[in-house]
């Protein structure tokens, strides 16, 4: 038999997200009580034994969660299962089976197409996730119809979840379980919780505290409602996100304060009936009000809201608050659904709407603070308003990890990478292991020129983490920019045997090969980058980089223009498309590409200040004057861009000495993490500059 330890790391319980106090209770599950349908179920496998949740929904027939049931082969009619109903002494006491009074063999009827995430194949997990949750149930027959023998069976309550969050949005709940902190001499139950629906893409939320063993367990009515009787079930809790960071942690309840500005990431997450009744409905006793849900809504389950088609959601909270106008909770989530949607406007709209009717949420301000954060419209002051909110928050809540590493990153993106390093020593003081923590800063450490205290902690987030392929080539980068290409090729190599086909790892490689002066190589490379994952920016430009350098220019205007579209935040871009435009002969389509980047970036924000000089507002004097503002890293980065866009305009002008002057400058700064520094390396060389590409042909 495994430890309890074992058993909790092996099930994907959920988690605790409840009210700020633990308020769950020990309930009777004796024969004739009302909560005698809940029992364990019990799973036997040559490793040792799993324990899960599990309640009868007929005389003969339990639900528990798909993964309680699953073994390495997944899920088959073959396996036999034991659950352990009522108050008594049997079966293996490591596991409190001694605690039951009644057990019973039991055997998969029918079943979700439940599989466990794959590792590796990051752009698969959102949906798989969101398949698993919906489809983490499963159907046993008992060998003895224990509901015959006293322990009775619940009644199932289905509601669709567009009908939900139409006519409900949230309901009282109580869960029941035997949750691995409280062992299974009685039943736990949280007996006032809340249901709220899909609130994301994967399942049901809600905010019962629920640790390993609950998976499996009823989310019960926890009152009847006109025409209900009571108790009903209207979901099963399957998974959720946790705080925890080892064993001991996952088996104490982490409670999460509903003000928590990460609530709605924490809550809990179960399977509604809806999403199995119909495939469970023909081994159900006769219910009139399943038989109405089945006629309103035929043989097909219900799959929920799809990320995908964002736009069903917001129709139906809409719905909603007509109901309750201005209701907070509402607007938070509807806002989220915008965001999906990506109309971020409407979005900050609802943020700021819950706020207005809830000025203390702390999760309507964060999520106003994120989004803020990641669109980081220059016109709007994005970024500035982000950190308002953030630092409100900060106020509230001093030690919130995500809090913190959110404030450094808006710090990093204003370049102020010691006030950065600051915030993730704090964040690294709390959670020495905190990978995110550890990336970023050394990131920003080797922003710094430290690149010793990068390297450990580079070191620090593999032995934390060692295979997670991205920190590999977050690594490779790194020692890119330091000059060590074999060490960088290796990283990369690591990361591919992780993670085959990763494009992050094969577009780095590229740009090591570009390093190296393999422009057709790297070329090669990127081809295959975007071939796996063709709406990134980023590669795209990096290819637009390549191909301006190997001289097809038209090549190089498509690929700089579809990185422009990709990533319309991205305000170099476009500058690159004017060069390149400019080469071509193309002037007035290159100063509208200016024209338009001034349209939404400020117009003393860097690099507009390059976009005013080359359209003929901002003297040769002006702009050198301007190169100076900001901290040393800033002023670094503007000098080199200076003379980057300065020698390659004399170069296209034909000015080779003052383009080879800038050019060399430009690359005496050594800052090869930007496109800019190979593009400079490859045009001084045609200037008569030191080899930079090798010939292949």
């Amino acid at each position: 038999m495994a430890s309890l330890v074992a058993v909790a790391l092996s099930l994907l319980t959920a988690f605790p997200a409840a009210a700020a106090d633990d308020d769950r209770i020990a309930a009777e599950r004796k024969r004739g009580t009302p909560m005698g349908a809940v029992g364990m179920v019990l799973r036997l496998d040559a490793d040792g034994a799993l324990a899960g949740t599990g309640f009868l929904v007929s005389p003969c027939h339990i639900m528990t969660a798909a993964h309680v049931v699953a073994d390495s082969n997944g899920i088959s009619a073959d396996q036999v299962l034991l659950f352990f109903a009522g108050t008594g002494r049997l079966g293996p006491a490591d596991l409190g089976a001694d605690y039951f009074g009644a057990r019973s063999p039991a055997r998969p009827v029918v079943w979700g197409d439940y599989q466990p995430t794959a590792e590796g194949d990051e752009a698969a997990r959102p949906a798989a996730s969101r398949k698993d949750s919906w489809n983490d149930w499963a159907l046993l027959k008992l060998d003895r119809c224990l509901g015959d023998d006293g322990f009775g069976h619940f009644d199932l309550l289905p509601i669709a979840t567009r009908d939900f969050t139409r006519s409900i949005g949230r309901r009282a709940v109580t869960a029941a379980g035997h949750p691995a902190d409280r062992g299974n001499r009685d039943l736990t139950m949280d007996p006032s919780c809340t249901l709220l629906g899909q609130v994301q893409e994967a399942g049901w939320q809600h905010d019962c505290t629920t640790l390993p063993g609950n998976s499996g367990g009823p989310v019960l009515a926890a009152r009847p409602e006109a025409g209900e009787e009571w108790p009903r079930v209207l979901a099963i809790t399957v998974s959720s996100v946790s705080r925890a960071r080892n064993a001991d942690e996952i088996l104490r309840p982490q409670i999460i304060d509903p003000a928590d500005p990460s609530y709605l990431d924490l809550l809990a997450t179960a399977v509604p009936v809806s999403a199995f009744l119909p495939r469970i409905a023909p081994y159900l006793p006769k219910d009139p009000r399943i038989d109405t849900y089945l006629a309103r809504h035929g043989d097909a389950p219900d799959t929920g809201y799809d990320a995908q088609v964002p736009e069903t959601a917001i129709e139906d909270l809409t719905a909603a608050l007509r109901r309750q106008p201005g209701d907070a909770s509402l607007l938070l989530r509807r806002g989220k659904w915008y965001e999906a949607a990506k109309d971020e406007a409407k979005a900050l709209d609802d943020f700021s709407a819950a706020l207005a009717t809830n000025p203390n949420s702390a999760a309507a301000l964060q999520a106003r603070a994120m989004l803020r954060a990641a669109r980081d419209n220059k016109m709007l002051g994005d970024a500035k308003a982000a950190m308002a909110d953030i630092d409100r928050l900060i106020q509230r809540f001093p030690d919130h990890v995500n809090l913190r590493i959110a404030r450094a990153g808006l710090l990093a993106s204003a370049y102020d990478y010691e006030a950065a390093t600051e915030e993730y020593d704090r964040v690294l003081q709390a959670e020495p292991d905190n990978v995110v923590a550890l990336l970023s800063r050394a990131s920003a450490q080797a922003e710094l020129g430290r690149f010793a205290d990068a390297d450990a902690d580079y070191d620090a987030a593999i032995a934390a983490e060692p295979d997670l392929a991205f920190i590999y080539v977050q690594r490779a980068h790194f020692n890119a920019r330091r000059g060590d290409l074999a060490a960088a090729f290796a990283d990369v190599d690591r990361a591919l045997e992780i993670e085959q086909d990763m494009p992050a790892a094969i577009s780095a490689r590229a740009v090591f090969y570009l390093h190296a002066g393999g422009a057709e190589l790297a070329l090669a490379e990127v081809d295959r980058a975007l071939a796996l994952d063709p709406e990134s920016g980023p590669t795209t430009a990096l290819r637009g980089t390549i191909r301006q350098i190997l001289g097809d220019l038209d090549g190089a205007i498509a690929d700089f223009r579809k990185a422009g579209e990709l990533d319309p935040k991205e305000p170099f871009d476009p500058l690159l498309l004017f060069l390149v435009l400019s080469e071509a002969g193309r002037t007035d389509e290159a100063r509208q590409e200016l024209e338009t980047l001034l349209g939404r970036w400020p117009a003393d924000e860097w690099p507009g200040p390059l976009a005013r000089h080359f359209l003929g507002r901002l003297s040769a004097t002006a702009l050198e004057q301007r190169v100076d503002r900001g901290n040393d890293t800033a002023r670094n980065y503007q000098a080199f861009d200076r003379h980057f866009y300065l020698g390659m305009a004399a170069y296209i002008e034909g000015d080779q000495a003052t383009a080879r002057a800038h050019l060399a400058a430009a690359v005496a700064l050594d800052l090869s993490q930007f496109l800019e520094f190979d593009l400079a390396r490859a045009y001084l060389e045609r200037l008569g500059g030191g080899a930079f590409l090798k010939q292949t042909n």
